[in-house]
């Protein structure tokens, strides 16, 4: 898979998650490309920029996904988006509230 950055609306997956989602990159001091804010490492709150992947596996009975996260691991170090290095179709998101390996199934572009 070549690496591309991520921008607003990309697909994101949870491995417990039953559905997939998109992620939210707020406007606020990004630089845009395609017309979309790309994404940085630190776009990784839940609720703000991850929403919910239907239901969790882990619980039983499944239960609905409340996403528990903190910063993507990885991240182009030398391209910097507001501080914080851009966020890449290769980098991965752990899940703390039930150990889910988020990733981004569709880059945005």
């Amino acid at each position: 898979m070549s690496k591309e950055y991520v921008v607003a609306g990309a697909t994101l997956e949870c491995s417990l998650g039953t559905v997939s989602s998109k992620l939210n990159v707020l406007p606020l001091n990004r630089v845009q490309l395609k017309g979309k804010n790309r994404a940085n490492i630190g776009d990784a709150k839940p609720f703000v920029n991850i929403l919910p992947f239907g239901a969790c596996k882990i619980t039983s009975p499944p239960k609905p996904c409340t996403p528990a996260c903190v910063m993507w691991i990885g991240g182009k170090t030398d391209a910097i988006i507001d501080t914080l290095p851009a966020l890449l179709n290769s980098d991965i998101l752990v899940c703390a509230a039930g150990g889910g390996i988020i990733k981004i199934k569709d880059s945005g572009q």
